[in-house]
């Protein structure tokens, strides 16, 4: 049978194409005797199938599979069974029968089904790149190319366990001031499309003058009512402006900038993105991954354009046999603290281990900045909505008073 293979050469340059074999595992080890690093193979045949024979692996994945905290459970289980001696099949089939949500138990039975025939389960996991992403393809890989299938799983059970943390650390970070923002735009809705039209009913009858600020808000009152269609799509308007701004590159590549240099949430911001980026690209590199992909690898987990760019310069450089330290000293988005520490990790051959440790160091600072920034965020919040609701009820009762004054 012929197979085609992705694969990265001793001089971390990708290569695809074709070999003949009797199984994928067959396959495989003629390309690590090549001296190839095989990321991914697949028979050839699968490629000229009809979409209606590959239908049946996307019709397994209704609802949600594959979350966060599914790949931490995963990656958890499946590295405490290997240690514990077993091999990938019974492993994928224990786990497998714990699993309560079934569209995550038929993905495992699938896998393990394919392995069970021969494939590797970093092909087995291809299948699946919407929840299986390159890089845990991609230690997977490294995982079976060097027979540590097992530390590879612990390094992702690390690494996955970090970044579901990292996700409910913001989440839960954000939900209270989003209650109270939440709250305050309803207050402030009902107060002006119900409550403000009463009042000025009511001052018209008594012919009583109104202050500035109540005028204001009776004319804001009656715009919104007179033009609410205009008024509705103003609102969309301002809703998906950011979304389609981030669709332009240039708008994108400043809006990037922009939100980094924020205060408050721009240091955070980037710490964060150094955490991800430092915690894929050090795992991967532990895991034997060659340096170029380990690169490749870890500017997918941002969407900041700026760090994505900065990526992509230390790939060239590394291309081009420049020093990946001397690359980021230059940058201003690398504190340069960090930046000497991964130059000395290149330097005494410890990159993997200097990446692990400020990833480490940096979710840490993290967890206090973030504690620190909700501390703050939440009376300044707390203190807007009194001001902006105390606004518009002083300019419902002012012209009472100025009314109760004069009688």
């Amino acid at each position: 049978m012929a197979f085609a293979y992705e694969a990265f050469d001793s001089q971390g340059k990708k290569v695809a194409g074709t070999v003949d074999g009797e199984s994928a595992a067959h396959a495989t080890d003629q390309l690590h005797a090549r001296g190839l690093f095989v990321t991914r193979v697949s028979e050839t045949s699968e490629a000229a199938q009809p979409a209606a024979a590959t239908a049946p692996r996307r019709s397994l994945l209704p609802g949600r599979p594959g979350t966060t905290r599914d790949l931490m459970l995963l990656a958890q289980q499946t590295a405490m069974m290997l240690r514990a001696g077993s091999r990938v099949v019974p492993a994928l089939e224990a786990i497998e029968e714990q699993i309560p949500k079934r569209s995550w138990r038929r993905i495992i039975a699938d896998m393990r089904g394919r392995v069970e025939t021969g494939s590797l389960l970093s092909a087995a996991m291809a299948d699946y790149p919407h929840i299986f992403n390159d890089t845990w393809r991609a230690i997977i890989a490294a995982g079976e190319s060097t027979g540590q299938i097992s530390q590879a799983f612990e390094r992702l059970a690390i690494m996955t366990k970090q970044q579901h943390q990292i996700r409910v650390r913001v989440l839960g970070a954000l939900i209270y001031p989003a209650v109270l923002m939440s709250m305050a735009f309803a207050v402030v809705a009902v107060m002006t499309l119900f409550v403000l039209p009463r009042f000025g009913e009511l001052y018209e009858t008594l012919k009583t003058p109104l202050p500035a600020m109540t005028q204001m808000m009776l004319a804001v009152a009656d715009a919104v009512l007179t033009h609410k269609l205009a008024v509705g799509c103003g609102l969309l308007a301002v809703l998906a402006a950011p979304v389609l701004a981030w669709r332009v590159a240039a708008l994108r590549s400043r809006a990037d900038g922009l939100f980094i240099r924020l205060p408050l949430i721009g240091k955070l911001a980037r710490q964060i993105i150094l955490a991800k980026i430092f915690r894929v690209w050090g795992t991967a590199i532990h895991s034997k991954v060659p340096l170029l992909e380990s690169l490749e690898l870890s500017r997918n987990v941002t969407r900041n354009s700026l760090y994505r760019s900065l990526v992509n310069e230390v790939a060239n450089a590394v291309s081009e046999g420049q020093s990946i330290g001397r690359c980021l000293m230059g940058s201003p988005l690398v504190p340069k603290t960090m930046a000497s520490a991964i130059a000395t990790g290149e330097q005494s051959g410890q990159l993997g281990e200097s990446l692990l440790f400020l990833a480490e160091y940096t979710e840490d600072e993290n967890a206090q900045m973030l504690a620190t920034v909700t501390r703050l965020l939440e009376p300044l919040i707390l203190v807007l909505m009194g001001l902006t609701v105390g606004a518009v009820a002083v300019s419902l009762f002012l012209p009472l008073f100025d009314l109760t004054s004069a009688m």
